[in-house]
């Protein structure tokens, strides 16, 4: 089956009330554009994902993922991307805070970014109805993510976000923060990776019975920002192919792998990363590229993610972001 042109995450946490609300746009837009809507249920406790399920009856290409906990928002994002398979990945919550019609602008961006994320800190968005504390607590922690982070955005914590699918796949494959902070560690990493990031101007408003605790939340969002880079010493092991037989090696590994797949000329030959895939599933990728292609020598391997972060990483986070 080919892959839709766009996969749309959406993680919910309890949210059974809000998606009678939020779903059905949701599902008009995933109707009208062909794309996959996937809702990561939160390990909730209020029938969550039987709501969702009632009105995405009949929707093609929607998945609904039930997470056997509640583990945090960035773990429910990471699930979703994982399945999502897509050309274009976009996360956004549950409450749409975020107007759906600034979805194409945001689509738009990725011709000239790998990343765009959408923003409430530039010249042309509106922000409606927030609190006064919440709007500080959004300064102040935006502030000090870009002194810890060296990030120069101006709004980090929007949820609306879209990727290219090689690149999500591969951020947060290597990402680890759980909670509310993901966003930030995510930026974080694209930027460490070299891949190029567009904010895009939005139009928002406050929507009532925010699941962010303004009195817990900012205090536990700033200790995983700065515990971010110390994390990615603990980071995954990812997935990879090597074949060697020049360049035709690359073409042949890019038509026989997914389009969330990373493939680059590497020494002679091809590399091709699996991020969100186990070595079994490299390892049954050679055997069927053993048989499809006699004459490729191709090989599966395991590395650690710092591989890719580290000094050492310069060549290969060059190859992908070429």
């Amino acid at each position: 089956m080919q892959p839709s042109a766009l996969s749309v995450v959406v993680p919910a946490y309890n949210e059974a009330r809000r998606l009678g609300a939020s779903l059905p746009p949701l599902a008009d837009m995933a109707a009208d554009t062909e794309a996959e809507l996937i809702i990561v249920d939160d390990g909730s406790d209020d029938g969550t994902a039987e709501v969702a399920a009632a009105q995405l009856a009949g929707l093609p290409g929607s998945k609904i993922i039930r997470l056997p906990l509640n583990s945090g928002k960035g773990a429910a994002v990471r699930a979703g991307v994982a399945h999502a398979r897509g050309r274009s990945i976009v996360f956004m919550d549950a409450d749409l805070a975020t107007d759906l019609g600034d979805l194409p602008v945001l689509l738009d961006a990725l011709e000239r970014a790998d990343v765009a994320i959408g923003s409430r800190g530039l010249a042309g968005a509106t922000v409606d109805g927030a609190t006064t504390t919440r709007a500080r607590m959004g300064r102040t922690f935006n502030r000090l993510a870009r002194v810890v982070t060296g990030l120069d955005l101006r709004d980090t914590q929007c949820g609306f976000k879209a990727f290219r699918a090689p690149v999500a796949q591969l951020l947060f494959h290597l990402g680890v923060v759980d909670g509310f902070a993901f966003d930030v560690e995510i930026l974080a990493l694209a930027k460490r990776m070299g891949y190029r990031v567009a904010e895009v101007p939005v139009h928002w408003h406050a929507v009532a019975d925010s699941r962010v605790d303004v009195v817990r939340d900012p205090a536990r969002m700033l200790r995983d920002v700065v515990l971010t880079q110390a994390r990615w010493r603990r980071t995954r092991i990812l997935a990879v192919l090597r074949a060697l037989e020049g360049q035709s090696a690359v073409e042949v590994l890019r038509a026989n792998m997914r389009a969330s797949d990373n493939v680059v000329p590497w020494s002679e030959g091809a590399l091709a990363l699996l991020p969100c895939s186990e070595i079994a599933v490299a390892s049954s990728v050679v055997d069927r590229l053993r048989r499809q292609e006699p004459d490729l020598h191709v090989t599966a391997t395991a590395v650690p993610g710092t591989a890719l972060l580290d000094p050492a990483g310069d060549e290969i986070r060059q190859a992908l972001t070429a």
